[in-house]
Formats: structure tokens, C-alpha cells, sequence
């Protein structure tokens, strides 16, 4: 956090927001995220900006390889500045477009404030495994829909320490056969 308020204040990684609110609404969503996705071997955040979801998972789970994909290089060099500071082997960062990307093979698909649910499943669905789960954390005004290729496992309501508002986790399972 320390080292995100820092880079923060040259370059801009979280819309210049202090500290206590970057623990208040993206890290505190990275603990959340952990508890949920418990025995997952290889995930993927996709448009994973400042990296908080992505770096987060990778130092609580070293067994879980990481990959943080965003499309802005300064975000992306953020990240890879965390990684060494803290020797985290398990996290590949990539900076580029998901839709571009040849697939990834991972079990976990996890998107914060990437678009809506259909954009994230249609952009992001080839890099999921069959059987593989989609991990949205939404705000309360999106709708749990149906998706070809997935089957809506979770639609979940939960809140944060320190922070009123009440967010929902939409989990999508990749059906067999299911092509994005």
C-alpha cells in the first residue's frame, strides 16, 4: 500500500484516491476474493490495473500462478515493481488486451470493474478451462444473466469492513463444450 501510494503520486493508478480508500474498496475485495476461490491452481485477472486482486492473491496463495493482464503499460510496470520488491514467482504479468491473447488454460477467471458480466464472459470465457469458474464482483445495479457457455453457479450479496455499501459475486461455470 505504502508502495502504491507512492507511484500514485507521479502516476496515476487509482484516479489519485488515498490509501484508506484503496484498502476500503479494492483490498479488502482481494481477502473476499481469497476465501472464495480456495484450491484454484492458475487464475487470471483481467483488466487488472493497479494489480490489488492479482498481487494480493499471489503473495496469500504462492501455490497459485497468477497472471494480471491490463492493457496500460504503467500499470502493468507497477506491478512488475511490486513483484520484485517482492519476489513473487508465482504472478506473470501481461500487457495487452485480453481478447488478444492466445487462451491462458486457467482454472479462475476473476474481473473487478472490468464492464459487465457479458463482456468479461465473451472477452475473457477462452482462457477458462472446462469446468473452469468466472469470479465477477459486481455492484448491486448488475444483473446475474444467462451466458452461452456458462452456467451461473453463485449470485452472492456481501460487504466489506469499514465500508456501507453492498457488492454481489456472480460465479460462472464454464460448461463442457463451451466456447468463448
Amino acid at each position: 500500500m505504502q508502495e502504491l501510494d507512492r507511484w500514485n503520486r507521479r502516476v496515476n493508478l487509482t484516479a489519485k484516491r488515498p490509501v484508506e480508500w484503496v484498502i476500503r474498496e479494492l483490498l479488502y475485495d482481494a481477502f473476499f476474493l481469497s476465501s472464495v476461490i480456495k484450491d484454484v491452481r492458475v487464475a487470471v485477472d483481467i483488466g487488472s490495473g493497479n494489480g490489488i486482486l492479482a498481487l494480493t492473491l499471489a503473495i496469500i496463495d504462492e501455490t497459485m500462478q497468477m497472471f494480471s493482464v491490463d492493457k496500460s503499460l504503467r500499470k502493468i510496470q507497477f506491478q512488475r515493481h511490486i513483484k520484485r520488491t517482492l519476489k513473487l514467482p508465482n504472478l506473470s504479468l501481461i500487457q495487452g488486451r485480453i481478447e488478444s491473447l492466445e487462451p491462458l488454460c486457467v482454472d479462475a477467471l476473476l474481473s473487478k470493474g472490468f464492464g459487465s458480466s457479458s463482456l468479461i464472459l465473451k472477452t475473457g470465457g477462452k482462457h477458462l478451462n472446462e469446468g473452469g469458474a468466472a469470479y465477477l464482483l459486481k455492484g448491486l445495479t448488475e444483473r446475474a444473466g444467462a451466458f452461452p457457455g456458462f452456467h451461473l453457479e453463485t449470485a452472492r450479496h456481501y460487504r466489506l469492513p469499514e465500508n456501507p455499501k453492498e457488492y454481489q459475486l456472480f460465479v460462472y461455470r464454464k460448461m463442457a463444450g463451451g466456447s468463448n
